[in-house]
């Protein structure tokens, strides 16, 4: 059955030809809230201090491989920290269901993930989502296969929407916000490791490991799509909580990915592999690389650079895979090709 109302392809489409249209008169620019700003010597000493990040590209031809052992191969390279003794967050994306579109990370990821944690040492492991659009959280779980996996794994499955929440207060902010009401089972937590789906967004160009913390802010207090991460600005936010969450490593899902009208409205492409590193910056450049996508295009990757960790190429280190092998060029959701339209992406969906 066709759905009633316009969807967000709908919506794209018609303000680029608003845009277009508006074009002929003035310049459209983005609204002040999607420009990053230099950031202050505060924000610039939040910054990993290393020179050089390690980044793995694990090749998996299927979600049938065992991506464990794949990934069980470049530890020693990747150097990533002890779980000795600690409580772990495994954070899943799991926004919404679209037949046919790879939106949710993968249940052998997430499943991959938890072995990794226990492998380092894990003493207790709960894997966790605040979906951002809808509020059938038991549905997603069903349908995305992430709750049966959960199940599987013997691991509790916590809604970060419905969590109990605290107050953090956040100096040196991107959003202006100083004080952020977080769930308690993130702030619990001794390491959380982002398990995400590589996709292109069509408000921040790409969703990888930072943007996948997104799904940590509950919609209890902030609602759905949890508006003020967009009113405030999506950047903004995504520089905001890799300070506030301080997510210990990521694993990335790019055995399927997503192009095009991603978030959710994309379409599926085989790349093969996955991606681990502890910096989070240097994952998602490394991302937008195997993507095709410049950096010069994704703002907020470019300035996590200066405020994150490592985006530079010069100071990653690649191994595994070479990004060479693995390289696809992705095609791009409309905003970046329409830019204008990111003066209206402050008000729509995550």
């Amino acid at each position: 059955m066709k759905k009633k109302g316009i969807d967000r392809r709908d919506f794209l489409v018609g303000a680029a030809a608003a845009v277009t249209l508006a074009g002929c008169h003035s310049e459209t620019k983005p609204r002040g809230e999607f420009e990053l700003p230099e950031p202050t010597a505060a924000q610039r000493a939040k910054r990993r201090q290393e020179a050089q990040s390690t980044v793995a590209i694990v090749k998996c031809k299927s979600y049938d491989d065992d991506i464990f052992a794949r990934v069980k191969d470049h530890l020693d390279e990747l150097e990533l920290p002890s779980l000795k003794g600690k409580r772990v967050v495994l954070k899943p994306n799991m926004v919404e269901i679209e037949h046919g579109h790879p939106i949710t990370t993968n249940p052998a990821v997430l499943a991959a993930a938890a072995h990794l944690a226990d492998y380092l040492g894990a003493k207790e492991m709960i894997v966790a989502e605040g979906p951002g659009h809808m509020r059938d959280t038991e549905m997603l779980l069903r349908q995305s296969g992430l709750g049966a996996m959960a199940k599987k794994l013997g691991l509790p499955f916590i809604d970060l929407n419905l969590d109990d929440i605290e107050a953090v207060n956040v100096a040196d902010t991107w959003t202006g916000l100083h004080e952020v009401f977080m769930p308690k089972t993130i702030l619990d937590a001794d390491a959380v490791i982002s398990v995400p789906k590589m996709k292109t967004h069509h408000w921040v160009g790409v969703t990888c490991s930072m943007k996948n913390m997104f799904g940590t802010v509950p919609g209890r207090k902030y609602g759905w799509p949890k508006n003020i991460l967009h009113i405030k600005g999506i950047p903004r936010w995504i520089l905001d909580l890799q300070h506030i969450v301080n997510p210990t490593f990521a694993l990335v899902d790019a055995i399927v990915a997503m192009e095009g009208d991603g978030p959710i409205n994309g379409t599926g492409i085989d790349t093969g592999f996955v991606v681990v590193g502890k910096d989070l910056a240097a994952v998602d450049a490394t991302c937008c690389r195997t993507m095709d996508i410049s950096l010069d295009d994704i703002p907020y990757i470019k300035t996590a650079g200066l405020v994150v960790g490592n985006v530079d190429e010069n100071a990653i280190k690649v191994v595994g895979a070479p990004i060479s092998e693995v390289k696809r060029q992705f095609k791009k959701p409309i905003t970046l090709l329409e830019k204008g339209l990111l003066a209206n992406a402050a008000h729509q969906g995550s």
